[in-house]
């Protein structure tokens, strides 16, 4: 980050409540906001290699040694990967082994790592399988809770999933409240949970109607520096959890010009079908990223000779600054000086680019 923003002179801010709102100016601190990032290729790791082969990036995390982990995208069709590599790009092994026993992963999965372990929650069979660095099994437990929507990471000695409370009664086909609460289980599997809810809406199709739903509020969610960043909101807003205390520290936003969401043709059908809302407009944030104490925020907004904005706040909230960045792909990692993004050839194979950022 340093790179990227200038010098910041100390400002004094007032101690928020929960409930107050820190309000950002349209325009971030940064002068030379609005400008296209200079971007040097520093590494390419091809989809497919000697011994190896993933179809795109679903997740990337780096150990403290700078290896490099991806899991890509399941289908019913192909199998799912956790391939390793070194820091140079070399591969070293994929640490994903099908099936139902201990150890093994049925389809779809997310991971973390922590503690020079990695911990892998398998969607399909409700289980956390632990696994040292190289692949070695440690050992399993099954979760509780019958599902989770998405595993968001670690902090201290917990695991920490979200989960989608739908309602249950779905006499008429609308919009419902529904609660996406925060969920702590121990590293052991012994002990699991709730520990927070954030509410916002769902458009849920009645029972009679065949039920279903379709996605109308988003949530995501950021863990940094013992703090979770929250987007439940269609509209700019964040919302920052302590993951100490379970109390909202703080919420801000910032003026921003919003994008008309152009309708598809299956959504002009579904509306028709089921009497469902129309959007207005498209999600203002699309993800979160965190890294060495910024909150990067990719945004609905979009240039063709520019690629996607992006905002970048401090933990107290500031806006900051605000460039674009345009690569061949999905932005999926931030890492001090560099930018991992999945990308794709002209003959659609996937590969991964890691990018250093200039001035």
């Amino acid at each position: 980050m340093k790179k990227i923003l200038p010098l910041l002179f100390f400002l004094a801010i007032t101690t928020l409540t929960a409930q107050q709102i820190i309000d950002n100016d349209k325009t971030p601190q940064n002068k030379n906001a609005g400008r296209v990032l200079k971007l040097e290729e520093a590494l390419r790791i091809d989809g497919e290699g000697e011994n190896y082969y993933y179809n795109g990036v679903v997740n990337l995390q780096i150990d403290a040694s700078g290896n490099i982990y991806i899991n890509d995208a399941w289908s019913s069709n192909t199998r799912a990967h956790l391939v390793k590599f070194s820091p140079e790009g070399r591969f070293l092994k994929d640490l994903f082994r099908q099936g139902e026993g201990p150890g093994e992963i049925q389809s779809a999965y997310n991971f973390a790592l922590s503690d020079k372990k990695v911990y892998v929650y398998d969607y399909m069979k409700r289980k956390i399988i632990v696994m040292e660095e190289d692949g070695t099994f440690v050992r399993e437990f099954k979760t509780k809770s019958d599902s989770f929507n998405d595993f968001i990471g670690i902090f201290e000695d917990w695991l920490v999933f979200t989960r989608k409370d739908t309602p249950f009664e779905r006499k008429t086909s609308r919009l419902y409240d529904v609660n996406n609460v925060i969920v702590f289980i121990s590293k052991d599997g012994q002990t699991e949970k709730d520990f927070y809810t954030f509410t916002n809406q769902l458009f849920v199709i009645s029972s009679a109607q065949g039920g279903g739903m379709m996605n109308w509020d988003p949530f995501m969610a950021k863990i940094g520096d013992g703090k979770l960043y929250v987007c439940s909101s269609q509209e700019y807003l964040i919302e920052v959890l302590d993951l100490k205390t379970g109390q909202i520290t703080s919420r801000f936003r910032r003026s921003y010009a919003r994008k008309k969401h152009e309708m598809r043709e299956f959504e002009k059908k579904f509306i028709s079908k089921y009497s469902a809302p129309k959007r207005r407009f498209d999600n203002d944030i699309r993800e979160l990223f965190y890294d060495g104490g910024f909150l990067w925020i990719k945004t609905s907004t979009e240039m063709e000779d520019k690629g996607q904005m992006f905002d970048v706040f401090d933990t107290n909230g500031r806006f900051l600054d605000s460039f674009f960045i345009n690569t061949n792909g999905r932005i999926v990692k931030i890492d001090g000086d560099f930018i991992y993004s999945s990308e794709t050839d002209e003959d659609d194979l996937p590969y991964l680019m890691k990018y250093k950022i200039n001035k």
